[in-house]
């Protein structure tokens, strides 16, 4: 992940000072926690209305954040937040307390009839931790345990006295006078290390920012006038914080938030940028993305090794049943032994073991056929018979499983498929519930109610003003060919490979041929031949596509169709063309 994020001491002071007022006295309605480190605490504000407060101890992305965003919360929760709905759900926030010079906040909660509680938040890089204590400062118990091994300074476990941590050294950039700095600059490492180490409110950004073309420098390498310079913006730096001259920042490239701050970055100052007029919102837009970016990172992997293992598997047993196929089609020399026993029978005596007779289909052959010394000539050649019956008949059974496994691995492609093109993890939710479903995956018994959304397809306009639908999924696909499309619309699909349902709306008239080239090409795009020169697809109309009784999900068979050869890198002009050009993406 390219995102340069860090919640610092001056985010968590100015922060702190936006949402004190609005979360006071909020009501916690629900908790749940994503992973070992997220934990969502569903408020109801007096003046917010309803907000998750997430507390993050991820050791790049730890914060306090505020949004009205929706994640995928698990079934089945984690102990620690089951710990803390028993001791929370319910409570009010009586107050909050931010820890001087630290990144340390406590949350002071307060459910009738019960004592405070006291949920610590510590936001301390890859030492972050959410620790919930009691009326009397003891420990209930922590999203992470630290012993006497891990940390010889303090222990974080259940039961024992919750202590802070060592109190930082720094001196703070707030009170920082002339002398201090000529203190600081008497130690003999980089300029970039001493002021993050020396000054509190300082983060790489800023004092890349600070430093400039001293960057490499260190204190006795530094001129005069260089050093006079330096202490000039240490404390112009210095006077915008007490002023709180904030200017709260995203900076974007490609569509994709990569770093925050709350001043201007001259070294970002050539990309796009977004100012929000409080810092919470700056905070919730580019944590959420990176969050998010984080989950479907990590769900996409998980569902692709389910599918990749299985595709594995059922290659793996294709091959077996062509070997035994194979082996089966040699059973054809059964019966030709068979044959040359009845046709020579006169010649086999019973009671050897072993005959040598020509081969009936070729005279020039002779045939090895060994032979039951208990059985006749004619008993043998029956044994024979029966026995190139057998292997025929498995030859038919295996041949079917054969076919089943293939078209089993074809949906499994069509998986894969969706797994590479899959934008959301509403998306990859609703692939995993098809691999649930189909029983690749064990199914969750425990669902809790919530309100289910549902994913869209792609929505194109073609240049002569046709609705084009184009499936993202398996289920996206069954959904626009037999729930959103009519009879008379055109359908096309990438021929012979996995790929995406494409839906042409008619309306009352027949799309041109350079509507049908545009969904085509569209189809092809959103197909596995998505880097070959061309893709064929296939069109027809909708009512001649039909889902076989039993079929797996997005299987179709179709009649009356037509093929049409295209690029599918043309999908790429289409997709960069203005209103006014041949195509325009709506949605």
């Amino acid at each position: 992940m390219n995102i340069k994020v860090s919640f610092d001491l001056l985010t968590l002071e100015v922060f702190y000072q936006e949402i004190y007022k609005s979360l006071i006295d909020s009501i916690v309605e629900k908790i749940y926690q994503i992973g070992n480190t997220e934990v969502f605490i569903n408020l109801y504000s007096p003046s917010l209305g309803r907000i998750n407060l997430i507390f993050s101890v991820h050791p790049q992305l730890y914060r306090i954040q505020l949004t009205k965003k929706d994640f995928p919360y698990p079934i089945k929760p984690p102990s620690f937040a089951m710990l803390l709905r028993k001791y929370l759900e319910g409570a009010r926030l009586l107050d909050m307390n931010l820890i001087p010079q630290e990144r340390i906040v406590e949350f002071r909660w307060k459910r009738t009839l019960d004592e405070d509680k006291k949920l610590v938040l510590e936001l301390m890089g890859k030492y972050s931790n959410l620790i919930l204590l009691n009326e009397n400062n003891i420990i209930i118990d922590a999203i992470k345990h630290v012993t006497s091994e891990i940390s010889r300074f303090r222990e974080i476990l259940p039961g024992i006295p919750y202590i802070y941590p060592p109190k930082t050294q720094k001196f703070s950039l707030i009170d920082l006078k002339d002398e201090n700095l000529e203190e600081i600059f008497k130690k003999a490492i980089p300029l970039k290390d001493l002021l993050l180490r020396e000054i509190s409110h300082m983060n790489p950004q800023i004092v890349k920012e600070i430093l400039g073309e001293l960057s490499n420098k260190t204190p006795s390498m530094l001129r005069e006038d260089e050093r006079s310079i330096l202490k000039e913006r240490i404390f112009l730096y210095k006077e915008k914080v007490i002023k709180k001259d904030f200017k709260f920042i995203v900076y974007i490239i490609n569509n994709e938030p990569i770093a925050y701050s709350l001043f201007p970055l001259k070294e970002y100052e050539h990309l796009e940028k977004r100012e929000f007029d409080k810092l919470h919102k700056a905070i919730d837009f580019i944590y959420s993305y990176a969050f998010g970016k984080i989950l479907f990172d990590q769900e996409k992997k998980k569902l692709s090794d389910v599918v990749k293992n299985n595709i594995k598997k059922v290659e793996d047993k294709i091959r077996e049943f062509e070997t035994q196929i194979k082996e089966g089609e040699e059973a054809e020399i059964f019966r030709i032994k068979g044959e040359a026993l009845l046709l020579n029978q006169k010649k086999v005596r019973k009671g050897i073991e072993e005959v040598i007779l020509p081969n009936p289909y070729n005279q020039e052959e002779f045939l090895e056929i060994a032979l039951d010394p208990s059985l006749s000539s004619i008993e043998n050649a029956q044994k024979y018979f029966k026995k190139y019956k057998k292997l025929k008949k498995g030859i038919s059974i295996l041949k079917d499983q054969k076919e089943r496994l293939e078209e089993e691995l074809y949906y499994l492609h069509s998986l894969d498929y969706s797994l590479e093109n899959a934008d959301s993890l509403l998306g990859l939710k609703e692939i995993g519930e098809e691999l649930e479903k189909e029983g690749y995956i064990r199914e969750k018994k425990e669902k809790e109610k919530r309100k289910e959304k549902k994913s869209e397809p792609h929505k194109f306009l073609s240049s002569d003003g046709f609705e084009i639908y184009v499936g993202k999924n398996n289920r996206q696909n069954e959904y626009i060919t037999f729930h959103l499309a009519n009879p008379e619309d055109i359908w096309l699909h990438a021929r012979g490979t996995p790929g995406a349902h494409t839906i042409i709306k008619t309306g009352e008239k027949e799309p041109p041929e350079s509507t049908i080239l545009e969904a085509a090409t569209l189809a092809g795009y959103f197909s596995k031949g998505r880097d070959s020169t061309y893709v064929s697809v296939d069109y027809t109309k909708r009512k001649y596509v039909q889902k076989p009784k039993g079929a797996k999900p997005g299987f179709v068979i179709y009649r009356n169709e037509k093929t049409i050869f295209v690029k599918p890198e043309e999908a790429l002009k289409l997709f960069s063309e203005s209103i006014k050009d041949s195509l325009k993406i709506l949605r």
